[in-house]
């Protein structure tokens, strides 16, 4: 499968914000509680959805399932810029959605730029329950895959980090 720039770059920052959320400095797993809070400062975070999207996007963490992955495989390879990016309310028709996320997509609509955002969003969470679908089949190449051209550029640019681990979680490299 195929992904664009702009998803390519976002979905490994989406994952390592989950990741910093799920344990606190003792090991203990805190995750709901820091979604809870997150969640209740959805105003103020709000403000942040278009420079640092996956930073917010958490706040819909588990809130949509996905009816027609075509759909959400195709969006992948969009972007907002592009004129094939979804609108909210067509991927809406191809998502169940949480009854508690129901006010916070209200709420993320009433803002300037909240309906990409929405996409955004559970296309970043699409990436999410796919990566945890594939892991364990992707656990022994994530090892094998390691040794692929690596230079000290590569370690500093998190768009190529972001684009290798797409790769190893099954998902293509646009071809520019």
């Amino acid at each position: 499968m195929k992904i664009s720039r702009y998803f390519t770059n976002l979905a490994q920052s989406y994952l390592e914000e989950i990741d910093d959320l799920v344990t606190d400095s003792e090991g203990k797993s805190v995750l709901q509680r820091r979604l809870k809070d997150k969640r209740g400062e959805m105003d103020a975070l709000l403000a942040m959805i278009d420079y640092s999207p996956e930073m917010v996007a958490v706040i819909f963490y588990d809130a949509f399932g996905f009816e027609s992955a075509e759909v959400m495989q195709k969006l992948l390879q969009s972007e907002p810029e592009l004129g094939d990016f979804l609108k909210w309310d067509v991927l809406r028709k191809s998502l169940s959605i949480a009854p508690w996320a129901e006010p916070l997509i209200s709420t993320t609509l009433k803002v300037a730029g909240g309906d990409a955002f929405l996409v955004t969003a559970a296309t970043l969470e699409f990436v999410r329950t796919k990566a945890a679908f594939t892991a364990s089949k992707s656990e022994e190449a994530d090892e094998s895959d390691g040794d692929d051209d690596e230079s000290e550029d590569e370690a500093d640019d998190l768009g190529d980090a972001g684009s290798d681990w797409l790769v190893e979680q099954g998902f293509d490299t646009r071809e520019e």
